[in-house]
């Protein structure tokens, strides 16, 4: 089942709908999938040289009445960071870890980076704070593919901007026989068409480069 989290934050950020739903097993059919919470999704931004920075989307009660929290993010201006992106459930203890079974599924799965402080595959935005590009692709996880899967990304920053970042995962199990995932679809979603499969998390952080 799904769970959908659409919640005003504080000051300027909006949290964009968070869907709790991660599928498990690659089925064919659309009903055909486990599924998985989602309360946490974790941003950790590595420079070449000095310390990360990470920031977080958590919802840890779920669909209880705690309000999530996200962090904002501020980064140096000119520089290139690794950003590695995770998930988990933390309504059970230990934490699960999502972020493991996207990748033994990286075949039917990938992370849009997206919004108004972004310029990249899935965003055509040039002068945004951020120049995304991706750093994986499915065969760091086993399955073999060339496509990417955006647990692993590159952030290059410009002199100075701000505006969301919104990061969106995408569930495309093959239907039917046929993968829905495919080559091409970050720059469909800049075109603004419609993607196969369905969204699993989608959070809005805010992103300030001084």
């Amino acid at each position: 089942m799904t769970k959908t989290i659409d919640r005003m934050c504080a000051q300027w950020l909006l949290l964009l709908p968070i869907v709790a739903a991660v599928g498990c097993d690659a089925d064919d059919g659309p009903t055909g999938d486990a599924t998985e919470i989602i309360t946490t999704v974790r941003l950790r931004f590595t420079p070449a040289a000095g310390t990360a920075i990470e920031a977080a989307f958590r919802d840890p009660d779920g669909d209880g009445g705690m309000p999530p929290t996200i962090d904002a993010i501020a980064l140096a201006p000119m520089q290139t960071y690794d950003l590695a992106v995770e998930f988990a459930n933390e309504l059970v203890m230990p934490a699960e870890d999502i972020t493991a079974e996207i990748e033994g599924e990286a075949a039917a799965h990938q992370v849009f980076l997206l919004g108004s402080a972004v310029d990249g595959p899935a965003t055509d935005n040039p002068g945004a704070a951020l120049m995304h590009a991706y750093a994986d692709t499915e065969a760091d996880y086993g399955a073999g593919g060339t496509l990417p899967v955006g647990l692993d990304n590159t952030i290059t920053t410009a002199a100075q901007g701000q505006g969301d970042l919104i990061v969106m995962l995408r569930h495309m199990p093959a239907l039917n026989g046929t993968a829905q995932k495919h080559a091409g679809l970050a720059e469909s979603l800049a075109m603004g068409e419609p993607l196969p499969g369905e969204v699993d998390a989608q959070v809005t952080f805010a992103v300030t480069v001084p």
